[in-house]
């Protein structure tokens, strides 16, 4: 201590500080852990949210996907029960209809011929059928506008066009149709098919 020096400057100065660093220290111990735990609980609040919105948009997809996938199983169902017949009942009728077709616009159809062939992961057999036709392009409209009306399930897979000389049109049409296998399911083998 200096002589002569106030007594709130020796003494009171001093503790005071001493009063102040310490407050500090306390205010910085007591405040600083809470602050970094807010800190990482706000952090951890946000990576939540958006895990939370993330795990929502996965939910809505596979909900969408899942609405898909029963729309699906009810159109191959209703496509088995309804839309393809057996090769016994349905085959003879099918290309008597597509002949039946391209007769009602005015076409004049040639000889048809037919390949068939399974499809790949499906219980039913293509019955892919060439069909020669003769007439105009508006005939060919017409038929295709049979085929799209025909409550068989027929495809139609091309249409080649030459002009004829006499102002008529040849065509050449091929389309598809699928018969369900008519053996029990679980059955690999079909005789006779290659």
């Amino acid at each position: 201590m200096r002589p002569g020096a106030p007594l709130w400057r020796t003494r009171l100065l001093p503790a005071f500080l001493a009063l102040l660093g310490a407050n500090l220290v306390a205010l910085v111990a007591w405040t600083g852990p809470r602050y970094w735990r807010q800190r990482s609980a706000a952090s951890r609040v946000e990576a939540a949210q958006a895990e939370a919105a993330r795990r929502r948009e996965t939910t809505a997809a596979l909900r969408e996907r899942a609405g898909a996938i029963r729309g699906n199983t009810a159109d191959v169902r209703r496509f088995y029960e309804g839309l393809s017949g057996t090769e016994e009942t349905d085959l003879l009728p099918t290309l008597q209809a597509i002949e039946e077709m391209a007769r009602t616009p005015g076409l004049q159809p040639g000889t048809r011929s037919f390949r068939r062939e399974d499809a790949e992961g499906a219980r039913v057999e293509r019955v892919a059928v060439t069909l020669p036709l003769e007439g105009s392009y508006g005939q060919l409209v017409g038929f295709l506008r049979e085929v799209e009306r025909s409550p068989r399930f027929v495809t139609v897979d091309s249409v080649t066009m030459r002009a004829g000389r006499d102002g008529t049109t040849a065509l050449q049409v091929v389309l598809s149709a699928y018969l369900r296998h008519s053996e029990p399911e679980g059955k690999e083998d079909r005789p006779g098919r290659s």
